[in-house]
């Protein structure tokens, strides 16, 4: 099936495609027309729901957490603290007197509460003084000698981690200490303990802020006004703190510790998700003051009434315009396959071994930049077949030449060992020594057309050349070579060492006046070769040598007198690397040091 696919030309691939385009989202649409709309319209809810529960959550941790704010400044009183301390019992004087001003001074904060505005929700002021085991309420009075175990702001002060937290408390009165039943057991309070410690850790006061349950299910009743659904608060653990059914408050529920163990489960601050098998829509949002978590459980069917309208109409709309499409279908296929179909006739024309052809088009779109390329394909390729034909001449000129130079080489050296032979039987001894020296300078520097030797050919083709010109300077010149046996078979360029000699004569000996010396001394240097050649000529001023580095850096471009010892700088590099090549120290008056190196290669390596 894909091979046949493959076959179908590319103006049927085209309608083919479109007609998938067209017919599977028309297949598909409802589906996924219902489930984005469902997405948007949960999205939307969500958005609105968590704006507006953001807004109560910042004004109740606000409130909430300016009360426990100004609670600490209770603690601090010198009156409470001594009370606090006290370790023996009261006398009745003393506690007429000493509660009296503890009820004071919970009944003036309070006040100040009020007066400033900070939490009208605040109900009232616990004071729990543990070693008189006694309670002051800021409402009413004092009571003593109860089980405190039985008492929900003194037992839940602290969480399971032992830090201190806002919880849901029954309110402390002759009925809940004496646990008398009324209906005043629904009456909730929301509570924050302060707790006061002895110099040795132990608590010896508790200070309980109690605010309303109301005052939180309220304020959230004002700001879910146009929402549907019913509201509830919880917190960590997945206890109810408000809720609009009071018989609820303090109490856990499995719906509710569903919805809190998917929050959590979530790691988002705020969101929404559905639960109870997608019957519920939940949008909560977490207080980072005390990590309740504000809650709106909205019945699925409140949102999604309008999905179904929604879903119809873009049906209708997509139907529509899958007609429309296929319409235009046509059009668009051929609009497409025309500048297709004149590349690939001119393609074709290519393959015929016509490279003159070219696409002539007055297009301005995309097509136009292809059949440019194909234009700049076709001249290149044209220009290659040329280049190749004439690569196929030259290589025959240089296999002539070739030939040529294996053939004139022999003539060269026969002639020289006549005039050796010629000098010797004359007794003319610098005839002969100058002879012999330039044979075998001549034998060495054309090596039958080689480009690497040993370095010691190497070095015996520049004691050659330095033994020449010892004779036409009349012994004026010295040299002396340190080459070690174990890099004698080194494998390198054949004109590595004479360039660089030619140089200290010409630009350094010649200058002076007095004996000139040449030394070349080869060793190693970190596993590299390095061969050092020095004279003792006239060297170069410190700009001469910084121009001739700088010339030595550029590419060649023209001959000059350092042409030959920049050929072979680039020769160097070319061959093994750019951090291989010739570094030139020099001092006017004393003479020039030339240090080469390059990598160690054995007769085994073929150089490239």
């Amino acid at each position: 099936m894909r091979m046949n696919f493959q076959n179908v030309s590319f103006r049927t691939k085209m309608f083919m495609s479109m007609v998938i385009v067209i017919l599977i989202p028309m297949i598909i649409v409802s589906s996924l027309l219902y489930n984005r709309s469902a997405q948007s319209i949960t999205d939307q809810t969500s958005n609105v729901v968590i704006s507006s529960i953001d807004f109560a959550v910042i004004n109740i941790d606000t409130a909430l957490d300016n009360v426990t704010g100004l609670s600490k400044l209770i603690l601090t009183d010198n009156r409470l603290l001594t009370l606090a301390k006290q370790k023996t019992r009261l006398s009745s004087e003393a506690k007429n007197e000493k509660y009296a001003e503890m009820l004071d001074l919970l009944r003036f904060f309070i006040t100040r509460i009020k007066i400033q505005n900070v939490l009208e929700g605040t109900d009232s002021f616990y004071l729990y003084l543990v070693k008189q085991n006694t309670i002051i309420d800021s409402k009413s009075t004092y009571y003593e000698d109860m089980d405190t175990n039985n008492i929900d702001f003194v037992k839940n002060g602290q969480n399971k981690d032992g830090i201190e937290h806002w919880f849901v408390s029954t309110p402390v009165n002759y009925y809940s200490l004496n646990h008398i039943s009324t209906r005043l057991e629904d009456s909730k309070l929301i509570t924050f303990n302060k707790v006061l410690n002895d110099e040795d850790g132990n608590t010896i006061a508790v200070l309980a802020v109690n605010v309303s349950e109301d005052y939180i299910s309220d304020y959230y009743r004002k700001i879910q006004r146009g929402i549907p659904g019913e509201f509830v608060v919880l917190d960590a653990d997945s206890n109810v703190v408000a809720h609009s059914d009071k018989s609820v408050v303090g109490t856990k529920m499995d719906l509710y510790s569903q919805i809190n163990e998917k929050i959590q489960s979530s790691g988002k601050e705020s969101g929404s998700f559905f639960v109870d098998s997608q019957k519920q829509f939940v949008v909560y949002s977490i207080s980072r003051y005390n990590q309740w978590r504000y809650v709106v459980v909205i019945p699925s069917s409140e949102i999604l009434g309008k999905v179904y309208e929604i879903r119809n109409f873009f049906f209708v709309l997509i139907s529509i315009t899958a007609l429309i499409i296929f319409m235009v279908s046509y059009f668009l296929a051929n609009l497409f396959y025309k500048p297709l179909l004149k590349l690939i006739k001119a393609m074709q024309k290519i393959g015929n071994r016509n490279l003159d052809v070219r696409i002539q088009d007055n297009r301005q779109d995309e097509f136009s930049q292809v059949y440019q390329g194909f234009n700049d394909m076709a001249d290149e390729l044209n220009a290659l077949v040329k280049d190749l034909a004439n690569e196929k001449f030259y290589k025959l000129e240089a296999e002539i030449k070739l030939l040529q130079a294996q053939i004139n080489p022999h003539f060269l050296y026969n002639t020289l060992d006549s005039i050796y032979s010629i000098a010797k039987i004359k007794k003319v001894e610098e005839i002969s020594q100058m002879v012999a020296a330039l044979s075998k300078f001549f034998r060495v520097s054309l090596s039958s057309g080689r480009d690497i030797v040993s370095l010691k050919e190497a070095v015996s083709l520049v004691v050659s050349y330095l033994t020449i010109l010892n004779i036409r300077y009349r012994g004026e010149i010295s040299f002396h070579v340190d080459l070690p046996d174990e890099f004698a078979d080194s494998l390198v360029p054949k004109m590595l060492l004479q360039p660089i000699v030619e140089n200290s004569v010409n630009h350094g000996i010649e200058k002076q006046k007095g004996r000139g010396h040449i030394s070349v001394a080869v060793s190693s240097m970190d596993g590299n070769l390095q061969i050092i050649v020095e004279d003792n000529g006239m060297g170069m001023k410190k700009e001469e040598l910084s121009r001739l580095r700088q010339y030595l850096q550029m590419e060649a471009t023209e001959e000059t007198s350092s042409f030959a010892l920049r050929n072979l700088i680039h020769q160097i590099r070319s061959q093994y690397g750019p951090h291989y090549g010739i570094e030139i120290e020099s001092a006017y008056g004393e003479g020039t040091k030339v240090t080469i190196e390059i990598p160690i290669a054995i007769r085994e390596v073929l150089a490239t």
